[in-house]
């Protein structure tokens, strides 16, 4: 070999070698840099204050409550994408072979913040609440397969079913249903738990300041060794949305949930902060009451879906930060064409003519920015088809309240965020469910809803499901107004929190870089 090839060769070596301790060194900055660190405060600012966190009265969870009642309370499972069972609280779960029973097996040597064990006599005492009808539990419908729940031993439960349910292992897991998390039964006895919450989680209750702070601080005898990076979070209601967004900005918060389009594209552009989003099943939409003149008449409900231009509303009020709904599903379920109402003003025209009659309405609308824009498009588009609208603004737990008594017109709603839309499609539009607040009464919705609630085939339930969505639009039972998709915006240096689903701020993987600067908040 000549002496100036091997002067080459040895060249090129060295400039990879060179290159690839380079590669190493940086690799090895970036694992450093990606290791969670322990410390700091997280503060999380929220829109609404929080309901409370005792099942029978705060009745369901806020988007706000969601975050805190995963940091302090678990479930038996969480669940992946694929539909598969993760252990949290439960070890497994075994069905019976002819599907109307499964078996539990809990986790050992897990303690309750106050020192109460978990066991199976927790897991029964809690489900068994909920499904006691004395007990008048708000999303009872939604779980009323359950049958019973019962002890076998001391870390045993069976979940008895009416029977074999499609939609069981979400009942176990969704992280915003109530049933789904395990409080402790001294709280739950004493009945301090809907202020003060107890579980079993990485982080602990210190103290709730109405309208102003929810603190919670690292628990030390966590079950799940070295989770919980944080010493304490702080969350904060804080409804006047440009607040919370400044205080983002400012550094005084350090995570927000929004759906401000402008903000999420203002935060986009901005290199100190982060944009998570999740698309969900569960639109946004705009309740008709069924029973009440003149939106008892079909005619008139499908004109004012022709009327209504949901487009609009998304560019106007959301900046394009949420997609458009046709179904109640989210992109989770293909239906192909489910005969949904577009924009014609034509049409709505002509409908109307063959009802005969002048329509005045009423709606209801939270009296938030998001709320009163969306009003007040509604009110432009109905009068272009002649149909006159009053706004009625109402604080949310008004309009919440006035939506279940049936005392509106129309009233802006939002479908709760399942995966699994079935059991509260069943709730909210079977004839005679007590959670049917449009009033709707149809043979046909009925039938479709009984098919999907006792199938386990796929294929039907897919079928009766695509019905239940076509039938919603044909007779224009709601407005759709934009598909769900949760915003989180954070700050650079806030970790962990990349799992945005259905809203909820994880903070049992969040941790702070640089937490040795931060003051306290």
């Amino acid at each position: 070999m000549g002496r100036d090839l091997r002067s080459r060769l040895v060249r090129i070596f060295s400039g990879w070698l060179t290159l690839a301790v380079l590669i190493t060194a940086v690799q090895g900055e970036c694992a450093t840099a990606a290791k969670p660190k322990s410390g700091g405060t997280l503060a999380v600012g929220m829109e609404l204050e929080f309901r409370g966190f005792d099942p029978l009265k705060a009745n369901y969870t806020g988007l706000a409550d969601r975050s805190v009642i995963m940091a302090i309370e678990e479930r038996l499972f969480d669940m992946d994408a694929k539909g598969n069972l993760l252990p949290e609280l439960a070890l497994f779960a075994k069905p019976a072979r002819d599907g109307k029973s499964w078996i539990i097996a809990l986790r050992k040597g897990v303690t309750f913040h106050d020192g109460t064990p978990f066991n199976a006599d927790a897991v029964v005492s809690h489900w068994q609440r909920l499904l006691d009808p004395k007990n008048r539990f708000f999303a009872r419908t939604s779980i009323e397969t359950i049958n019973n729940v019962q002890r076998v031993d001391d870390f045993t439960v069976r979940f008895q079913l009416k029977h074999p349910w499609a939609a069981f292992k979400n009942a176990l897991t969704e992280p915003q249903s109530f049933g789904a998390f395990i409080p402790s039964p001294k709280a739950i006895r004493e009945e301090t738990h809907n202020r003060a919450p107890v579980g079993t989680g990485p982080y602990m209750f210190k103290e709730w300041l109405p309208n102003d702070r929810l603190t919670v601080v690292r628990n030390p005898n966590y079950w799940r060794k070295g989770k919980a990076y944080l010493d304490s979070v702080v969350f904060r209601p804080m409804s006047d949305m440009q607040a919370r967004f400044a205080s983002l900005q400012s550094g005084e918060i350090d995570v927000i949930q929004t759906d401000r389009g402008a903000s999420i594209l203002q935060a986009r552009e901005d290199r100190s902060l982060k944009v998570y989003s999740s698309d969900s099943a569960g639109p946004y939409n705009f309740l008709f009451n069924t029973a009440k003149p003149p939106l008892n008449d079909a005619r008139v409900r499908q004109a004012l879906a022709h009327a209504w231009d949901q487009e609009l509303l998304l560019k106007a009020d959301y900046k394009g930060t949420l997609p458009m709904a046709k179904d109640p599903f989210g992109g989770l379920l293909n239906c192909g064409d489910l005969a949904y109402r577009e924009y014609d003003p034509a049409k709505a025209r002509k409908l109307l003519a063959e009802y005969g009659k002048p329509v005045s309405l009423e709606m209801n609308h939270t009296n938030t920015p998001r709320g009163k824009e969306a009003g007040e498009i509604m009110q432009r588009l109905f009068k272009e088809v002649g149909v006159t609208l009053t706004l009625v603004p109402l604080a949310e737990a008004q309009l919440a309240k006035r939506g279940i008594s049936g005392d509106y017109q129309i009233s802006g709603w939002k479908f709760r965020d399942f995966d699994e839309m079935g059991p509260l499609l069943y709730s909210n539009y079977y004839s005679n469910s007590p959670m049917n607040f449009s009033k709707y009464q149809n043979p046909k919705m009925d039938e479709l809803l009984t098919t999907q609630q006792m199938s386990v085939d796929k294929k039907v339930r897919h079928k009766a499901l695509c019905g239940v969505a076509k039938l919603i639009n044909e007779d224009a039972v709601f407005l759709y107004g934009g598909g769900r998709r949760f915003h989180v915006i954070a700050k650079s240096r806030v970790k962990g929190i990349g799992n945005v689903r259905q809203g909820v701020i994880r903070v049992s993987d969040a941790w702070l870089e640089n937490n040795t600067a931060i003051t306290n908040k």
